[in-house]
């Protein structure tokens, strides 16, 4: 008598997400939470980052911060803290590249670099600082 495999039994998908995170910091990526702020969303549309009509779109504003935190690590923005009420929150993947980028322009120590906590606090005052930097770049043209 031929014996049976067992059926594999689907996913959940809190099971399928888990997966997945644990696969992402296996590669060294991160995924961390964002708070923007109805102000800063208003500013990356002002300065062309966004277009009006994608303003609730998650993924275009996810985009949009990408572009102008790349261009921040060109310009080694420099670290300022500032915080802001209202905000609107979502997740974004952090690469590897990304947190070693962060160490050497100095918004993370180096020994943080697989601690989750420090990577978010330096994103996150990162992402805050490159959009102050490029409001005061608009003010003063």
């Amino acid at each position: 008598m031929p014996v049976k495999s067992p059926r594999a039994t689907p996913s959940s998908p809190a099971a399928l997400r888990m997966r997945k995170s644990r696969e992402r910091r296996r590669q060294g990526s991160v995924i961390v939470n964002l708070e923007v702020g109805p102000d800063m969303t208003a500013d990356l549309v002002n300065l062309g980052w966004l277009s009006e009509a994608a303003r609730g779109d998650k993924d275009a504003l996810a985009h949009a911060l990408f572009g102008l935190i790349e261009q921040a690590i060109r310009a080694r923005v420099i670290p300022m803290t500032s915080s802001e009420e209202g905000k609107v929150s979502f997740f974004c993947e952090l690469k590897p590249s990304t947190i070693e980028t962060l160490i050497d322009l100095g918004w993370l120590r180096a020994d943080q670099r697989d601690d989750l906590a420090p990577i978010v606090t330096a994103f996150r005052r990162f992402a805050g600082r490159s959009l102050e930097v490029a409001r005061n770049e608009l003010v003063h043209r």
